[in-house]
């Protein structure tokens, strides 16, 4: 990695971090600002709600769930290692899992109560998304492991556009099923950049790449 790339990856997993707790000191206290712009994006999707497109939402936002992100996991690090990668799929494995175990520590410190009126049974606090972080995650480390084995630029391009998609559409799922306010999936997303960013640059310094 050149000199460059590794002082862009330490700034803006920096700056990632700086916004994160700006953003987790504001939710933390309250502020005028963070509520206002959670409850407008819940009035704003309320007439979009009907038992049908529930269904559906409900449906598609299970496919992040951390049971079905384990075993999205499990299957990547064992497709690995059929290919004689074995190490890294363990690091993959590990990877993934300390930093999705990351996001609960710091969901567990902020507890911060889920939205009124939820409609879907869940417990747990809110701040950040961990359905919206381990999909961020899988697509970090996913986009990590084609750099690897070297696909085609083209093909890299295709899979960014797709994941953040499909990183928006979860973290959209979230907000419609009263699971999460919007602020909880800004903050999963400035999370799992900056621990992606500053993690993968510290082994870069060391003369290793962690996947």
């Amino acid at each position: 990695m050149t000199k460059s790339r590794l002082y862009s990856k330490f700034a803006l997993g920096t700056g990632a971090l700086l916004l994160f707790l700006l953003l987790a000191f504001l939710v933390s206290h309250h502020t005028t600002l963070i509520t206002t712009i959670d409850q407008g994006a819940i009035n704003l999707l309320h007439p979009l709600v009907t038992p049908t497109l529930t269904a559906v939402i409900a449906f598609i936002s299970n496919l992040a769930s951390p049971a079905m992100m384990t075993v999205y996991s499990l299957i990547i690090a064992v497709f690995l290692g059929r290919y004689h990668e074995w190490h890294t799929g363990l690091n993959f494995l590990l990877t993934f899992s300390a930093l999705t175990l990351l996001n609960h520590v710091v969901k567990e410190l902020i507890e911060r109560p889920r939205p009124l009126h939820r409609l879907v049974s869940i417990g747990g606090f809110s701040f950040p998304s961990g359905h919206t972080f381990s999909t961020l995650i899988l697509v970090f480390t996913g986009l990590a492991l084609l750099k690897k084995f070297q696909v085609s630029p083209q093909k890299l391009h295709i899979v960014l556009v797709v994941g953040w998609l499909v990183i928006i559409l979860i973290a959209f799922t979230r907000v419609y099923l009263h699971a999460h306010f919007v602020s909880d999936t800004v903050g999963s997303l400035l999370l799992a950049t900056a621990s992606w960013q500053l993690l993968t640059a510290s082994f870069a310094v060391t003369g290793h790449q962690l996947i």
